[in-house]
């Protein structure tokens, strides 16, 4: 099985921001990573689906519905992470325990993303708490890049094509699990 058809979750929106820190809330970084990474599969003859194309109020079950009825084979949900302590820091990827290949597509991921943005390895995990993880019907991600409560992550942000190049990580990651399938 290739992977083609990739749905692309922008968490949070609406009346839920996510993370709050400075003058970053995580849904707007959320949507924004994910419009280019939207932009970037189609570049790359994937046929991605943005879930949320604006600063809207999107249940969790709409976003595993709307992904399962356009059957795609892959889900990638987006976040940013943070922590009480400002010092938490680094990139982590989550798929579901049981997913075979979302465990693949994390692992990829993960290592291009630590690759990309040079900051700690939290690691990949399995992790059955996230219903967008435990409920879509096919193989899933959660993607957490870096921290929105840390200085040094947060101006990573603000580094020259941060979301430009993160996007294209991710085709790259893409490309790299689709040829070990």
């Amino acid at each position: 099985m290739k992977i083609k058809r990739i749905a692309i979750d922008p968490g949070h929106g609406g009346q839920d921001p996510g993370i709050v820190s400075g003058d970053y809330q995580e849904k707007t970084v959320n949507l924004k990573l994910s419009a280019e990474i939207f932009s970037a599969l189609i570049s790359s003859s994937y046929q991605p689906l943005l879930l949320r194309e604006g600063d809207l109020d999107l249940s969790l079950t709409s976003r595993v519905d709307r992904a399962a009825d356009w059957k795609a084979d892959l889900f990638i949900s987006l976040h940013h992470n943070g922590h009480s302590n400002p010092q938490a820091r680094g990139t982590e990827t989550y798929h579901f325990p049981s997913s075979t290949i979302g465990k693949q597509a994390a692992v990829i991921i993960q290592q291009e993303l630590v690759n990309l943005l040079a900051i700690p390895n939290r690691g990949v995990k399995a992790s059955s708490s996230f219903f967008v993880l435990r409920r879509t019907p096919m193989p899933a991600v959660l993607l957490e890049p870096l921290f929105l409560t840390n200085t040094f992550d947060r101006c990573i942000l603000t580094r020259e094509n941060y979301y430009y190049k993160t996007a294209r990580v991710v085709v790259k990651s893409l490309n790299k699990l689709n040829n070990s399938l």
